[in-house]
């Protein structure tokens, strides 16, 4: 506790940067592997091998280099402002083809001359001509950057060449338009291969980086154990708890369950099995705590608009959104959603409503944080009532694509990002989220409170209208009717919280009915039949299932905010009845994933799978090609019947890291446990945050800067952010398991916003 408190006081309780030390960072162990062999692809002494880019010019450099005598020098100017579509400044580095299947890693050194930039991304591509896959690594300006990563999986019989191409980002106005860019060394190299595919542990012990609450379950996971004990020690080397392991034999494999529940002392310590040992980790009140901070530390960062010491000056001051009429806004603002520093009225809206749920969960508790979280979420908040016009539109999305200098000139129109539209489901996100800061905000700063009190009302008003006439963005596409209803429920819910009017709870209860229509509240007659899951729609056309971004917790949320906030309503038993149909179906498939206790993905019916929800880039081919790959994913799951599976991991196409579903999923199962004091829940809640923190198959904490084995992530225009959480797991061809390979790139890896938003939601249920 004593870390924690130093670095919140250290970052001025997160007005000032955390930064990362690194040496839990599983690149620094990558860079430390063993070269068994290597062969040189490219040694910056011959130009006649590269193809000039269509962007800025390249020469042999003797001046800068890291090896032999010479490097490769683009140089390049970055003021784009205005330019569509962006330049490309790609270099093609060829070669006689090669046989690589000897090599598993590429290693390359680059060196980037600038002034003002924090950090730059590049794609870097090998492979067989058409296999070729992308790595998109985070690069420091002004030092030598290696740059590796593993090809294991990648075909490359007959490589011809290497891409380096590095991004254009634009011109913030702190920094020189000019880069030089040094690439120097490129070579295949041969080391062991990182474990990256299945639910094998090999040597290493699956558990929570950050550590257990002290009245949860306590366990550890392990493979090919010799001893049939274990031991916990204190940070002192002591001997504390010690129990015999648990053999656990299941589809996946044979594993060993290292149970220390029943050890309930407040402290920090380490695990050991065999010659084997974990970092070390807290038992006490709240093991997260120092994953909230450095969440926090991750909102900051991506404040827009804003100056962020050590990550951006204010940005994108210029940018505006027009409305059908017109007029435009600004739409600067809020949080960079991710690694493009685009901008998502949704995930604006739902990532508020949760720091706000858990600032005011935690107003006795831990004042300072809660404080904290009430300044942070007034970012999103703002962004929300300054990118609404006066009838309903408002801005759903921006991306930004540069850094800009700021000035507005008369002929730049890519100032002007997306057009603002009128949607059901948005309005009902902002709406709940406005209504829970106005309650929030009223002893804080009334006129505030009042404004989003206002803005709360009218926009359920304009979703209530728009969902009665059929209306949806064409952006996102028709409403889900489980998802839409669910969100208005909760945004009827709280208006009443805020206002007490019984007509918010009248009209609640219709769109819980239409929730509960969604819902399969019978046994189906399915070979292994479960129930208590959603479909999209009141006529059960096709299973509610998510691929990226994840609402599952919508139609739950509605339901129980309706019960808590009316507890006396005439509608209650229909509405408490929802909820524990959908904990029977969250229990009957809670073990399908043991020892990891993750939750599967969905109940997916291949008759019943809509592909208009799911993303089918251009360059995948056809929907009905991507329709038969989405069917054939589903028969790798677990068969309940015919064409019915559950998968362990989601199905998607070409958007594929599961975060978002796995949490969204996550917070509908700690809000219910919450409404129903169901422990069994609760734990099932804290299994799923111990997955994303470390106990998964390759003992990876996958936030950025916190626990263990974090790799680095896809940040694109920023530097690596301390608290940042990926998109998320993803998963490898058909194969029904998790795959988290060394390679960088969009979108598993990339950092976002809501991810953390739905991580946060649910310790507004467990603290």
């Amino acid at each position: 506790m004593e870390k924690t408190q130093k670095m919140i006081k250290d970052s001025l309780y997160v007005h000032k940067e955390i930064k990362d030390d690194y040496k839990n960072c599983s690149e620094n162990r990558w860079l430390k592997k063993r070269v068994y062999n290597k062969k040189v692809l490219f040694n910056g002494n011959d130009i006649d091998k590269v193809k000039k880019p269509t962007s800025g010019e390249i020469s042999i450099s003797k001046e800068i280099y890291k090896t032999g005598e010479s490097s490769l020098k683009l140089m390049v100017n970055t003021n784009i402002e205005n330019v569509i579509p962006r330049p490309s400044c790609a270099l093609m580095i060829s070669f006689k083809e090669t046989d690589l299947t000897k090599y598993n890693r590429i290693s390359s050194w680059i060196y980037i001359k600038s002034e003002g930039f924090q950090n730059f991304y590049f794609h870097f591509a090998i492979g067989n001509q058409g296999k070729e896959q992308l790595h998109a690594p985070s690069l420091i300006p002004n030092k030598w950057n290696h740059v590796i990563w593993e090809i294991n999986r990648i075909e490359r019989d007959k490589v011809d060449k290497i891409s380096i191409n590095p991004f254009l980002m634009g011109c913030p106005p702190e920094a020189l338009e000019g880069l030089e860019v040094y690439i120097n060394d490129v070579t295949a190299e041969k080391v062991d291969v990182e474990y990256d595919l299945g639910w094998d542990l090999e040597d290493r012990i699956a558990y929570s980086h950050c550590g257990y609450f002290i009245n949860s379950a306590k366990t550890a996971v392990a493979q090919n154990v010799k001893d049939n004990k274990f031991y916990i020690y204190d940070k002192k080397g002591n001997c504390c708890f010690e129990n015999e392991v648990k053999e656990v034999v299941t589809d996946l494999g044979k594993y060993y369950e290292l149970d220390f529940t029943r050890f309930n002392k407040i402290g920090k310590y380490y695990l050991k099995i065999d010659n084997r040992i974990t970092d070390q980790f807290l038992i006490n009140e709240n093991p997260y705590l120092n994953s909230i901070w450095k969440s926090i530390n991750f909102l900051w960062s991506l404040r827009c608009g804003e100056d962020i010491p050590g990550v951006h000056s204010a940005c994108h001051l210029n940018c505006r959104t027009k409305n059908d009429k017109g007029q435009s806004v600004p739409n600067f603002g809020g949080w960079h959603d991710a690694g493009d520093v685009s901008q998502f009225e949704i995930c604006t809206a739902e990532m508020s409503h949760a720091i706000l749920d858990l600032s005011e969960i935690l107003a006795i508790k831990d004042k300072q944080l809660s404080l904290r979280l009430l300044e942070e979420a007034k970012v999103g908040i703002n962004w929300l009532l300054r990118t609404r016009f006066d009838d309903g539109s408002r801005v759903l999305g921006v991306t930004y694509s540069i850094w800009r200098k700021n000035v507005l000139n008369d002929d730049n129109q890519t100032i002007y990002r997306g057009q603002a539209e009128d949607g059901p489901f948005e309005n009902f996100c902002a709406a709940a989220a406005e209504a829970v800061a106005a309650r929030l905000y009223w002893d804080v700063d009334n006129t505030f409170a009042l404004w989003c009190k206002r803005c709360a009302i009218s926009d359920f008003t304009f979703a209530e209208k728009a969902y009665a006439e059929g209306k949806y963005t064409k952006r996102w596409g028709p409403n889900i009717v489980s998802q839409t209803s669910g969100h208005g429920a909760l945004a009827a819910a709280e208006l009443y919280q805020l206002t007490k009017n019984d007509e918010y709870l009248t009209i609640g209860s219709k769109y819980a009915d239409d929730v509960l229509a969604c819902q399969q509240s019978e046994y189906p007659n399915w070979q292994k039949p479960i129930r208590g899951f959603f479909y999209e729609d009141k006529e059960h056309k096709y299973v509610l299932a998510y691929e990226h971004r994840g609402h599952e917790q919508s139609p739950v949320h509605g339901l129980a905010r309706l019960c808590q906030v009316a507890p006396n309503n005439i509608n209650y038993p229909k509405w408490i009845n929802g909820l524990k149909l959908y904990s029977e179906y969250i229990k009957s498939t809670a073990n399908m994933i043991t020892p990891y206790n993750l939750i599967p993905g969905h109940v997916y019916d291949t008759e019943k799978i809509n592909i208009n929800h799911f993303t089918v880039h251009e360059s995948f081919g056809t929907k009905e090609a991507a329709l038969e790959s989405l069917k054939a994913q589903v028969r790798e799951g677990i068969k309940l019947d015919e064409n019915v599976f559950v998968r362990r991991m989601p199905i998607a196409v070409t958007r594929r890291g599961f975060h978002a579903v796995l949490l969204s999923k996550t917070k509908a199962i700690s809000i219910i446990s919450k409404v129903l004091k169901d422990d069994e829940l609760k734990q099932i809640a804290i299994n799923q945050l111990e997955w994303v923190l470390g106990k998964n198959p390759f003992a990876s904490s996958t936030m950025y800067g916190e626990g263990h084995n974090y790799h680095p992530l896809y940040v694109a225009f920023s530097k690596q952010i301390v608290g940042s959480l990926p998109v998320g797991i993803k998963t490898f061809d058909n194969f029904d398991a998790p795959y988290w390979p060394t390679i960088n790139n969009a979108v598993y890896k990339e950092i976002w916003g809501h991810t953390s938003g739905k991580y946060l939601w649910v310790f507004a249920d467990l603290l």
